[in-house]
């Protein structure tokens, strides 16, 4: 069956999955000095415009395979195709495969590809390409995306624009999840390399994205150049011919670089407390863009007070979430109960109870537990946690403070470590932290979401809580082979519910993120849901003109 376009909606400020897609029938719809590419090349050509765009972290890893960085994202998602994208509807398009279709009951995959797109070299793109990725990843398990290749028994390239993945059971997000997560690399350049895993791949860059990377200087700016044959651009290809990153060391500092043109965009969503002031500049335009993540409090179980199933409830009574929303967010967010955005509405447990905003009943529940205070300094012994969070999120380190003030009222010292993202995120994923205060980027459907965040068989997923619970993996599982609709909608609740009361992490908001650039010089952006999408996709890029 040939999938068809379209599945998610927009409800208001936010946006909710339809129907669950039957296995049978799918729908297509995150080292120091100079790399330099070999064109060398200035910052621009004649003829093309130049975008700055601002970002407040460097790459970490120019591997697409394995990169989670945002930066390394926004740069990495340009420079590669995936099969499919998502649009500003939050649906997902067709980029590399103009469609999919299924066979022998939902456990046959096959992509269907353009036949228009090539490397900048020259060569090509071919369903060898995409099985060559896909083998790869399996092969050393690398990043998220090798836990949604799981049930993967099997690549057949059929000829140069079709390939059928075999799957040891019907999985029905498969195809979506794959799709959108998969940066397809080249494999006359990535095979050369041995071990992909150890591939560094920071020179010579060769790309079939919208841009291609030309040169990276850490530190200070990164330097991308048009994909003339890029099939998406318009008709005489992209106005924009050189994009340009530029690090700044805060999100402050990148504002007032905004205000003083010395950069066109934002990459990240704007502070709050920063959109009055910047819509208040002429020369400066606002888009509001809505969230396929969400905000939380994650708890690391392999902390030995954090195992505590109690300590972990406590915690979560001492967020005061809805105050969080109306100052931090001035009422720009939507809280959550449950692990399952209210994004996702047929999902969404509604039956979930939030834990209640009580430092003096989280509080009493340790006290009750055996948790004392035995040198009557106010804090309960052993209740001391560093919680981790990413200093270049304005919301996020505001909101570390509110919560630290009020645990204390529980009894329980909160030390913050707002640090650099990238150090951020080698914490978290290596698990060196207590608490981990963040927001994901983008969840695109919940089952993936609940697979990747809390199966402890998951290979390369994010699992960060480090939970290896065998009853959890049980539900996970089960829900995951569950064709029947009705029945696979109740499985995810009751996941959902099973978290809640684990408290394995405390969600907080979806908010809708707003992005602002220069409007007196460019127009046209086509953004994506999300503070890891927004305006910077390479589609979205390849729209943009200058402002005559």
């Amino acid at each position: 069956m040939k999938g068809t376009i379209g599945r998610i909606r927009r409800t208001g400020a936010a946006l909710a999955v339809a129907t669950l897609v039957a296995v049978t029938g799918c729908s297509l719809n995150e080292g120091g000095g100079e790399s330099t590419g070999g064109s060398g090349g200035s910052d621009e050509q004649a003829g093309g415009a130049t975008l700055r765009i601002g970002t407040t972290t460097d790459m970490e890893n120019f591997n697409p395979l394995q990169s989670l960085s945002k930066t390394d994202s926004w740069i990495l998602n340009a420079t590669y195709p995936t099969l499919l994208r998502i649009d500003g509807n939050a649906q997902k398009v067709p980029e590399l495969a103009e469609e999919y279709t299924t066979e022998a009951d939902g456990t046959v995959v096959v992509f269907h590809l353009r036949d228009d797109f090539e490397w900048s070299d020259g060569t090509p793109v071919t369903a060898k390409d995409v099985a060559f990725t896909a083998q790869a990843i399996m092969d050393h398990q690398l990043g998220n995306v090798a836990a949604k290749l799981t049930w993967v028994t099997g690549i057949e390239v059929r000829d140069d624009h079709t390939v059928a993945f075999t799957l040891s059971e019907p999985y029905a997000p498969f195809a979506e999840g794959v799709g959108f997560w998969m940066r397809i690399v080249p494999e006359h350049i990535f095979s050369k390399a041995g071990d992909v895993s150890q591939f560094a791949n920071d020179s010579d860059w060769v790309g079939a994205g919208a841009y291609i990377l030309e040169s990276a200087t850490k530190g200070q700016r990164y330097v991308l150049k048009a994909n003339e044959n890029y099939p998406y651009a318009p008709e005489g290809g992209p106005a924009v011919e050189t994009v340009e990153y530029v690090v700044y060391p805060d999100v402050n500092t990148m504002i007032l670089a905004l205000r003083n043109g010395d950069i066109d965009l934002m990459g990240t969503p704007v502070p709050v407390s920063a959109v009055a002031s910047l819509e208040s500049d002429e020369n400066i335009a606002i888009e509001t863009v809505g969230s396929l993540g969400f905000a939380h409090l994650t708890y690391n179980v392999q902390h030995p007070v954090l195992a505590d199933q109690t300590v972990r409830q406590a915690l979560s009574m001492v967020v005061d979430t809805e105050s969080i929303i109306e100052t931090i967010l001035q009422g720009d967010g939507e809280r959550m109960v449950g692990p399952i955005s209210p994004i996702f509405a047929d999902y969404d447990n509604s039956d979930l109870e939030p834990y209640p905003f009580d430092p003096a009943g989280a509080r009493a529940l340790l006290e009750g537990a055996g948790y004392t205070d035995g040198d009557g300094d106010g804090i309960l012994d052993d209740l001391t946690f560093e919680m981790v969070c990413d200093q270049s999120n304005a919301n996020l380190t505001r909101v570390a403070e509110v919560v630290r003030d009020d645990a204390a009222e529980a009894g329980i010292q909160i030390d913050l470590a707002c640090i650099e993202r990238n150090t951020f995120l080698a914490r978290t994923r290596g698990g060196e932290y207590d608490i981990d205060l963040s927001q994901w980027g983008v969840f695109d459907n919940p089952m993936d979401q609940l697979r990747s965040t809390y199966l402890s068989s998951n290979p390369g997923g994010i699992n960060y809580n480090l939970v290896a619970d065998p009853e959890l993996d049980a539900l996970v599982n089960d829900a995951a082979v569950t064709a029947d609709p009705e029945q696979f909608v109740e499985k995810i609740k009751g996941i959902d519910a099973y978290v809640h009361d684990q408290a394995l992490l405390t969600p907080l908001y979806v908010e809708n993120f707003r992005f602002a650039y220069r409007g007196d010089r460019f127009t046209g952006f086509d953004p994506s849901p999300s503070d890891l999408l927004g305006m910077v996709t390479g589609y979205s890029l390849a729209q943009v003109t200058p402002v005559d």
